[in-house]
């Protein structure tokens, strides 16, 4: 956190964008349990490779945050490009077939990801506010099956996004 803290600070500023990803390990506790706790950091250790290797590693962020959760810090990128590799991490993850003999989702390890971005006009958007967002949108994601991306959105925004459908 005191890492985050920092790049925030430095790169933080109004006007400049940055994006936050949150990730979670599908059904995680019943890999420990169907597998065990050394396939399991087997599982954490794989999962964080693949995520590292799908960001930029000279200027975002990857950290281990709880027990399968991921932060990651994109600065400089905005939603488009933020979804797109939230997606990438996301498929990398499937595509590796990690097994998961005891997930619900299908018999390998599976991510979900909540996105949530600072744009130039939130300027007084703070690091814990953009975590929560990113955490929210993870949220959602779990509830709507796990597996998939989730975008952060404010309620006013859903709601012109809705009406715009329409």
């Amino acid at each position: 956190m005191e890492t985050l803290e920092e790049l925030w600070r430095s790169k933080g500023e109004a006007g400049v964008v940055a994006s936050m990803l949150m990730c979670d390990i599908d059904h995680f506790k019943a890999l420990n349990d169907s597998l065990g706790h050394s396939e399991g950091d087997r599982c954490l250790v794989k999962v964080a490779g693949i995520i590292q290797s799908s960001v930029r590693a000279d200027r975002d962020l990857v950290s281990r945050h709880g027990g399968e959760e991921f932060l990651i810090v994109l600065p400089g990128v905005d939603e488009e490009e933020a979804v797109a590799i939230a997606k990438r991490i996301r498929e990398s993850v499937e595509a590796a077939a990690l097994p998961n003999p005891s997930s619900a989702v299908g018999p390998s390890v599976t991510l979900s990801v909540g996105v949530a971005v600072k744009s130039a006009l939130d300027s007084e958007i703070s690091l814990d506010n953009l975590q929560h967002q990113a955490d929210m949108a993870l949220y959602r994601a779990k509830q709507a099956g796990r597996n998939q991306v989730s975008i952060f959105r404010r309620p006013r925004q859903a709601a012109e996004q809705t009406a715009a459908l329409r």
